[in-house]
């Protein structure tokens, strides 16, 4: 009999550790007696970070962490409470609450991250928004999903990064058998950057499990100009096979896979929401696939000439007022991504056109933006180096820049 109680209480207890540990997890640092929790610096040398407390956070009135960056690797870890997330909690969303403070002399607007660790690699979320010191608390979610081989899961709130020689199976590996998630106020090699962050919480993915068909298009020319690429990037975190891409050529197909177009001319390009077989919701974009570009035959060529005003010019085209030429690019010169922050009279489709020194067009993005200050993140790690022209259009308005690509 007592064996029998014994073994009893034993699966009983063993049902509730089960439970508990199925229970998303949530850092909000309001605890009186403490406030970390398990959260603590990594270990040396990694660790180099000074952790405070402060409030109130202005999107609850709750008490935030605050990180202060020391000379050396700045890392601020949680090794106990977000293991396996993937495995655990996959379709919900991992938010996060980030202010900065101070920059430590960045000089350009900062995207909220955070970083998931499984001892071997590493993953970081970046965020698609950007702030500046004191500018506001800003709320991100980042999906909890899996890569596949053409694509790292992302939404409307930004994507997911991972480590550079790093596969889309290694990067799963560390979504589903995540050790830690990582903290950093480090940006710059001078150890003064203060950030703060709060809410660490795993739960349901807030306005993203209802019909959202919205979409990121990106197109890119080849070198040749021979064909053009088109890649879908949902603005949901619904499961992607519950999408499909119509490209406006007779081509249906999932939105994972990216479409190729070898003749020029406009396309309405589609993508469907499906629930039980049937039709959900749509949302359509057009773009204009562009003839290739001459190569010479005959024609005059233009006289060489030095390019370096054009590059000084490019090099100050951040620090020019957004007014003046209704767009502004950040960073630039850029390397691997831009940001083109702009501000909107009212929502509608923004078409971006990159075209090279010859006038090719090698880079075409066209998404729905809302209303009033916005931001869009344009891949650029396929442009070499050099000078190029990014063209923006919205309803009958359109501006130009010059980018630097510097790498």
């Amino acid at each position: 009999m007592v064996r029998l109680y014994f073994l009893t209480l034993y699966f009983l207890l063993g049902t509730l550790v089960i439970h508990a540990q199925n229970q998303p997890p949530c850092s909000d640092f309001n605890d009186a007696s403490n406030p970390a929790g398990n959260w603590v610096p990594a270990p040396y040398p990694n660790g180099m970070v000074n952790a405070s407390f402060g409030n109130p956070n202005s999107l609850d009135g709750s008490q935030y962490l605050i990180l202060s960056d020391l000379s050396g690797s700045s890392w601020y870890v949680n090794d106990q409470d977000y293991k396996f997330l993937g495995e655990r909690f996959a379709g919900q969303c991992l938010y996060f609450d980030f202010y900065l403070k101070s920059d430590g002399g960045y000089g350009a607007p900062v995207h909220p991250r955070i970083t998931l660790s499984n001892g071997t690699n590493s993953i970081t979320f970046l965020a698609s928004v950007t702030v500046t010191p004191g500018s506001g608390w800003v709320r991100v979610k980042a999906p909890i999903a899996a890569a596949t081989s053409s694509a790292l899961p992302g939404n409307s709130d930004g994507s997911w990064t991972m480590d550079p020689g790093m596969t889309w199976n290694d990067f799963n590996g560390v979504m589903y058998g995540s050790t830690m998630v990582m903290l950093s106020p480090d940006y710059t090699s001078s150890p003064s950057e203060t950030v703060l962050y709060d809410n660490i919480c795993v739960k349901s993915c807030e306005n993203c499990g209802g019909c959202n068909s919205n979409f990121k298009l990106q197109m890119t020319t080849s070198t040749s100009g021979s064909y053009t690429t088109g890649q879908v990037f949902l603005e949901s975190t619904n499961a992607p096979d519950l999408y499909k891409a119509d490209w406006g050529d007779g081509t249906t197909g999932d939105v994972m896979t990216s479409h190729t177009y070898t003749s020029s001319g406009s396309y309405k390009i589609c993508v469907t929401q499906f629930e039980n077989g049937k039709p959900k919701c749509t949302t359509c974009l057009e773009v204009c696939i562009p003839k290739p570009a001459d190569s010479g035959n005959g024609k005059k060529q233009e006289p060489m000439r030095s390019p370096m005003k054009e590059i000084a010019d490019a090099a100050k085209g951040e620090k020019t007022p957004v007014a003046d030429k209704g767009f502004i690019l950040v960073p630039n010169p850029a390397r691997n991504y831009v940001e083109i922050k702009m501000n909107n009279d009212k929502k509608g489709s923004v078409s971006v056109t990159v075209t090279d020194a010859s006038g090719k067009a090698v880079i075409q993005s066209t998404e729905t933006v809302e209303s009033g200050p916005q931001s869009m993140t344009l891949s650029t790690e396929k442009l070499i180096r050099g000078l190029y022209h990014i063209e923006i259009k919205s309803g009958q308005s359109s501006a130009v820049q010059k980018l630097m690509i510097s790498k």
